[in-house]
C-alpha cells in the first residue's frame, strides 16, 4: 500500500527536527593544528600549541606549552586519546616544573568505569583511580587543548560535567557551565563573531575558565581571571568583554571534601562506552 504524498511530507516534517537534533549531538572535531600565546596581563610569558588528528576510533589530540616567569618556569607535552564521542581513553601528560620532572598518565580500565592513574614526581611514584565520566576533560595548566575541549562540552551544554586536574594523584571536581553573550573579536584583520562562556571549576574553592570560541568550536582565547593569564591563538584580539554573566547557583553541601575520597554519582546517560584496548 503506497503512502499518500500528504503523509509522506508530514512524517518528513517530523523527522527532520529529529534528524537536526541528533546531528547536533554528533560530536566532531576538525582536523589541524593551531598556534597560542600566553599573556600575563597583556605582557608574553610563554605560548603553546595543539594538533587534531582523526584516527579509525576517535581522535589523538597533542599539544605543547611553556611557561617563563622571572621565579618559575613550566613547560608540558599531552597526548590524549579519545573517542568518537570525545570521551578521553588514556592520556600522557609529562612536564617540567622549575627543572624538575613530572608524569602523570590517566588510562581507562577494562571495565570503562574507571580511570588508572600514575604519577611520578620528585622519585615517587603514586597511583589512583578516579571514576571515568562522560563530558570529562583533562585540565592542565595552560593547555590550548584542554581549552578547545571544555568549549565542546560548553557547546553541548550537558547537565553535568566534569574536570579531572592532573595535580597530586588526580584530582576529579564538578564543573558548571554558564553560556555568556555574544562578542566580537578581530581574527587576522576581520572582525568576526565570538561566543562566550565560563566553566567554573569546582564547588569549592572554585575557579573560572573564560572561554571565548567561534560558532564552529574553534576556541580563540581562554581568560585565568584568578591566575591573570590568557591563551590567545595567533592573530585573535578580542574587542570588547561580556557583560558579566548570572552564574548557576553552586552545587549542594553534599559535594564538600570528606576525610575519605569524594565518589560522585554518575551523570546522566551513564559512564562512555567501553572500548576495546
Amino acid at each position: 500500500m503506497s503512502i499518500p504524498a500528504c503523509c509522506r511530507s508530514v512524517a518528513l516534517l517530523c523527522i527532520s527536527p529529529l534528524l537536526a537534533a541528533l546531528s547536533w549531538s554528533q560530536t566532531s572535531l576538525a582536523p589541524g593544528s593551531a598556534h597560542f600565546v600566553v599573556y600575563q596581563q597583556d605582557k608574553p610569558v610563554g605560548d603553546g600549541d595543539c594538533t587534531v588528528q582523526p584516527n579509525p576510533d576517535g581522535y589523538t589530540i597533542t599539544s605543547h606549552g611553556k611557561l617563563n616567569l622571572t621565579k618559575f618556569s613550566y613547560s608540558f607535552t599531552n597526548t590524549q586519546h579519545l573517542d568518537g564521542s570525545l570521551n578521553l581513553i588514556n592520556n600522557q601528560l609529562s612536564g617540567l616544573v622549575n627543572g624538575s620532572v613530572v608524569n602523570f598518565s590517566a588510562s581507562s580500565d577494562s571495565s570503562g568505569r574507571q580511570f588508572q592513574i600514575v604519577v611520578s614526581a620528585n622519585d615517587k611514584q603514586t597511583m589512583n583511580t578516579v571514576d571515568r565520566h562522560q563530558h570529562l576533560v583533562l585540565l592542565p595548566d595552560l593547555d590550548p587543548a584542554a581549552y578547545l575541549l571544555l568549549t565542546r562540552v560548553a557547546m553541548d551544554k550537558p547537565p553535568t560535567s566534569w574536570i579531572l586536574i592532573p595535580k597530586q594523584d588526580g584530582i576529579l571536581v564538578p564543573s558548571t557551565i554558564t553560556i555568556g553573550s555574544g562578542v566580537h573579536g578581530n581574527l587576522n584583520g576581520s572582525q568576526i563573531d565570538v561566543q562566550h562562556a565560563t566553566i567554573t571549576v569546582s564547588s569549592e574553592n572554585s575557579i573560572d575558565v573564560d572561554l571565548f570560541y567561534t560558532p564552529d568550536g574553534q576556541v580563540q582565547e581562554a581568560d585565568l581571571p584568578q591566575q591573570n593569564f590568557s591563551v590567545v591563538r595567533d592573530g585573535f584580539k578580542l574587542l570588547e568583554h561580556p557583560k558579566p554573566a548570572v552564574k548557576p547557583a553552586p552545587a549542594q553541601s553534599s559535594l564538600k571534601p570528606k576525610p575519605a575520597p569524594t565518589k560522585y554519582p554518575a551523570p546522566q546517560g551513564g559512564y562512555p562506552q567501553t572500548l576495546e584496548q
